[in-house]
């Protein structure tokens, strides 16, 4: 049986059954494959343990692997080492690899930190895995004789700004958590002992997956072979089912999976019991009413306008913070008056540059004081303008004014004014385009979705991407960000259309 990791660990808290089969059902390969979301938060992840290195200048990495990394650890140790990267250390089936075990001259012991990739600290008990991560370790090391000090979680400061070089002592804080790791570090050592026992066994354990008493989101990776009952779209697919505990385990303990087998009259929120009735009718629910008035709102000139942002751990640029969005690109398509023709006007930053000057200038000259600004999900481009205004200062008022002139076009889906049962409860522009404008998709597209279009720009402004390479990225950025406003524009005419029946209808 492979060794058992601080990362193997976490997982089994969460799910003993999916651990097991991550370990012993190769068959099940696919549904452990990380996803490119995944792939670049691990990246994110080294790109800042890395970084954070530099806290400790005199620090060794240790680049073996297997018995020669315990090996060559053990010969740092002897030789106090200042810090090591990396040391590593197996004992008892489990393994450590610590990101920077330090000795303490004074106490003759090595203090451990844990890099982590969060920007603030969190309040007590959200920290629980960080927590667990360090006390995992803390009893290996202790298993393999080491003599601990303090225990440290080293994390970003929100509040750093970057003014010209990188501030590695105020970009990153440490806060010592020794006594939140005594505290669980026996519980801890015991739950090792039994994940030990569970993932050693060669045949399928009877243990069972939890998983269905959460939402959706939260459901571990082989759910549907743990649960083949549950359909594909079930009732944990329910519009913020996860929250409502007391509900989802109801269901659970009746055995109701599908929405068509919820009782009528079983007490659900608005948005919840709609899912389900849409569901049943297999037909929408329209308020036309509704539609026209949220539309009425709307004013001439229309700017749909969507932004793609890349949001690094580590501050790329001067005036940004840690996770601050960097607005390398914007599509915005202009309907001056009815029956114009569209116009477009595109933005891409080319380059490893900050763009917010750029975007300010543009944004402001492009988008009178006069019209809506229509954007799908508002909360993200006000917070983008609001970051770029700080930045900016000549610009804040213009931005201010431009948040100002923001409608939402999304807000008529959660406000239930259409709810369609091939939404699936969802209200994300792309559950919402293919079912009212079925010729308009992303399917054809090479890039799908915001998450993917972030890593390629970064991969395509590194320094190492070839000339023809990175004019392909930015062909493909281009076409997703425009078929993102294009979309809000197919959506708007749509919603449009089932107003105007809705009037012709009440006229006659």
């Amino acid at each position: 049986m492979p060794l058992i990791s601080k990362t193997t660990f976490l997982e089994f808290q969460l799910c003993p059954r999916d651990t097991w089969l991550k370990l012993h059902k190769p068959e099940l390969v696919e549904q452990f494959t990380p996803t490119a979301f995944e792939l670049h938060l691990m990246e994110e992840g080294n790109a800042i343990e890395h970084v954070g290195r530099g806290l400790w200048p005199d620090g060794v990495l240790v680049t073996e692997t297997g018995d020669e990394a315990c090996r060559r650890t053990a010969e740092l140790m002897a030789a106090r080492t200042p810090a090591i990267f990396q040391a590593t250390f197996v004992v008892d089936g489990f393994i450590a690899k610590c990101d920077v075990l330090a000795f303490n001259v004074a106490a003759e012991s090595w203090d451990l930190y844990e890099i982590k990739g969060t920007n603030d600290k969190k309040e007590e008990g959200e920290d629980r895995d960080h927590i667990s991560d360090l006390a995992f370790q803390k009893n290996v090391l202790e298993r393999a004789g080491v003599k601990l000090g303090r225990l440290f979680i080293v994390h970003l400061d929100r509040e750093y700004v970057r003014d010209g070089e990188l501030d590695l002592e105020a970009l990153f804080v440490k806060d010592d958590s020794t006594e939140q790791v005594a505290a669980i570090a026996q519980e801890i050592g015991e739950e090792m002992m039994v994940a030990r026992g569970v993932l050693a066994r060669e045949r399928e354990p009877s243990i069972t997956c939890d998983c269905h008493f959460k939402g959706r989101s939260r459901h571990c990776r082989t759910f549907a072979y743990s649960h083949p009952e549950i359909p594909e779209y079930s009732v944990h697919d329910l519009v913020r089912i996860g929250t409502s505990k007391k509900k989802l385990a109801y269901f659970m303990d009746h055995r109701i999976y599908t929405l068509d087998e919820v009782p009528d009259g079983f007490e659900l929120g608005d948005a919840q019991q709609n899912q389900v009735l849409a569901h049943k009718r297999r037909a929408p629910i329209i308020d036309e009413q509704g539609i026209a008035a949220a539309l009425e709102r709307y004013r001439y000139p229309l700017y749909f306008f969507d932004y793609e942002t890349y949001a690094p751990g580590i501050p790329t640029f001067a005036g940004f913070s840690p996770y601050q969005r960097i607005p390398f690109q914007f599509s915005l398509h202009i309907l001056r008056r009815p029956g114009d023709a569209l116009e477009h006007l595109e933005f891409l930053q080319p380059d490893l540059a900050d763009p917010t000057e750029g975007v300010a200038k543009l944004l402001s000259e492009h988008i009178d004081p006069n019209g809506s600004v229509v954007v799908w999900y508002a909360p993200f481009e006000r917070d983008v303008n609001a970051e770029i205004g700080k930045r900016a200062p000549a610009y804040r008022m213009a931005l201010e004014r431009l948040n100002g002139q923001i409608v939402d076009l999304r807000e008529i889906f959660v406000d239930q004014h259409l709810v369609h049962p091939e939404f699936r409860g969802s209200t994300s522009i792309k559950a919402v385009l293919p079912v009212l404008v079925p010729e308009l998709s992303y399917k054809d597209l090479a890039i799908q979705e915001g998450g993917t279009a972030s890593k390629e720009w970064w991969r395509m402004v590194a320094a190492e991407t070839p000339p023809a390479e990175r004019q392909a990225i930015a062909a493909a950025l281009k076409t997703y960000c425009a078929r993102d406003t294009y979309a809000m524009v197919a959506i708007w005419q749509k919603l449009h259309e089932l107003a105007a029946t809705g009037a012709s209808r009440q006229s006659a």
